[in-house]
């Protein structure tokens, strides 16, 4: 058998192109490369190559997820999906840890998709608004003069990073000098906004989420920004700050964008996806590998997943339902019409609030129940997000002289969209790889909580006497608390249960406080080995 030289035959390609299926198809792949694509009896097969054979399945390119937050337990997600690359538009990690993981991948030492990196945003602050705190601490490199903002572009680039990722808080003329020194440096920009229409004519290449767009809908600035400031600062939902976009602007903010040729990331799926009427299959697959035991997530995975459901459904009075519901057809408009003005959709997962490679498979299927054609949704996960990213040369796509990355599914897209979820294999740098869950441990893990994780606490009591007990410890935190979060006492796990989002109680033994000291107390996220909260004191005084 040739070496390195592999034929897939059988399947019905769709290239990524948006040109037709090719029925009974054939792929060499030589050297992790495409080699020859076509029609059964058009297509030479290598002698000694290594054939399988795929009839009744469909072939896509390999899928990019356009904005991941990679975690250290999201590889073999990623593989099981059909994910072969991530554009890690970064969250919660930093840049060396991503680029550890990024090279690791590329190596075979860490099991997972291709990793293009951003590292943290580069952004600004100056209204001293609460609501910038969780982004002035981890996700924001923050910069105030245009020197500053070359020199942190440049230093992104000695880094490693492929993508400039920046916040909406720039001014417009920080923002243009970002842009200005990353394209100098070939590297494209990924935005948050609340001003498209600026950001455009600044330069950027793509726009994230679907606040970027709805926000920038409401021409009275001080309203946009208002809105804004209250949705991270908790004020308001984004399930029901959509309500308030404004449609009758929706074509000005459409216009620049398909005139610049951006790409829009919706990334509404981890928010609104309780509403799609694919919601049943949603759950489905969601529990399917939830309940996986070789999938072995962290329970903060199930809680979030599950908390994006209950909050709607359950939780919500019934005006607040309704008004979400007006945020998702709201949503679904702007979809429906960026495309059909001939917009550049590019989709991506955006954890948390759900799975991560899972929601991009869902933000697909709310595409086309807005609208999308499906062939344009299996573009926005493939070609387009390598384009997006000036990746084209290389992925995206099925065609000659590319990568070699495909996934293989049961079903057919075209008819059904869930159907790019169905994977029964995958290759990737032309090989077959394995997809399944094995109980995979990340040897470099993540140093950041997967979920928000409150850093200042506030406790009661404050003061103890040695081997009193047992006592209930009140625990709160701006920042929000979660079922999964442990109290920790100098270290060591305490028995505890969720009150609400600001509180969660401990209980602490008295053989837990056995002597006279100051005791440590701590919150960490079950199932993560590193990350944990500022700490609170607890003093324990001597017994009479």
């Amino acid at each position: 058998m040739a070496e390195n030289l592999l034929v897939v035959q059988g399947g019905r390609l769709i290239d990524g192109t948006g040109r037709p299926p090719i029925e009974n198809s054939v792929i060499v792949i030589q050297a992790g490369k495409f080699q020859a694509v076509g029609r059964s009896g058009e297509v030479s097969i290598p002698a000694g190559a290594e054939v399988i054979d795929v009839k009744g399945n469909t072939v896509l390119p390999g899928f990019i997820d356009g904005h991941g937050h990679l975690e250290d337990f999201h590889g073999e997600l990623y593989l099981h999906l059909g994910i072969t690359t991530c554009a890690s538009i970064e969250l919660y990690q930093d840049g060396p840890w991503t680029l550890a993981q990024k090279q690791g991948t590329a190596l075979g030492k860490i099991r997972g998709p291709r990793i293009w990196m951003s590292g943290r945003a580069i952004g600004a602050v100056g209204t001293g608004h609460d609501a910038f705190g969780s982004r002035t601490a981890r996700d924001n490199i923050i910069v105030t003069t245009p020197d500053e903002v070359r020199r942190a572009v440049q230093r992104k680039k000695e880094l490693g990073c492929e993508i400039l990722k920046v916040n909406e808080f720039l001014s417009l003329e920080l923002l243009k000098a970002a842009v200005d020194e990353a394209h100098r440096l070939d590297m494209p920009v990924a935005a948050h906004s609340w001003d498209v229409v600026g950001s455009v004519k600044a330069g950027v290449d793509s726009i994230e989420h679907i606040w970027s767009v709805g926000y920038s809908s409401i021409p009275y600035a001080p309203a946009r920004r208002k809105l804004a400031e209250d949705r991270l600062g908790g004020v308001i939902d984004q399930e029901l700050a959509a309500a308030y976009y404004q449609t009758e602007n929706y074509d000005a903010v459409i216009g620049a964008m398909v005139e610049h040729q951006v790409a829009w990331t919706p990334t509404i799926a981890k928010w609104l996806r309780p509403f799609s009427p694919s919601a049943a299959r949603f759950r489905e697959r969601e529990n399917q590998i939830l309940n996986d035991p070789n999938a072995d997530l962290p329970p903060a995975v199930r809680t979030v997943t599950d908390n994006a459901y209950d909050k709607l459904l359950k939780r919500y009075t019934p005006a607040q339902r309704e008004q979400a519901k007006i945020g998702y057809e709201k949503a679904n408009e702007f979809i429906r019409r960026f495309v059909r003005a001939g917009g550049i959709l590019k989709e991506g997962s955006d954890p948390p609030r759900g799975m991560a490679a899972l929601l991009m498979h869902q933000a697909l299927v709310i595409d086309v129940e807005a609208g999308v054609p499906p062939m344009t949704a299996i573009q926005a996960a493939t070609l387009n997000v390598a384009r997006t990213f000036k990746k084209d040369k290389d992925y995206g796509s099925v065609e000659l002289g590319k990568v070699a990355d495909l996934s293989i599914v049961e079903g057919d897209p075209l008819e059904d969209i869930w159907m790019t979820q169905n994977v029964k294999m995958v290759v990737m740098d032309g090989k077959v790889i394995d997809i399944g869950f094995h109980k995979y441990k990340n040897p470099i893990p993540s140093f950041y909580s997967y979920q928000s994780l409150p850093l200042d606490l506030e406790i009661s009591p404050l003061f103890l006497i040695e081997g009193s007990g047992p006592t209930v410890l009140k625990v709160r935190g701006a920042g929000g608390m979660w079922p999964f979060h442990q109290v920790m006492l100098n270290g060591q796990p305490l028995p505890t249960s969720f009150v609400s989002k600001d509180e969660l109680k401990a209980i602490i033994p008295p053989e837990a406080i056995p002597t006279a000291g100051t005791y440590i107390v701590t919150l960490k996220c079950e199932g993560e080995p590193f990350p944990e909260s500022h700490r609170a004191h607890l003093v324990v005084g001597f017994k009479p």
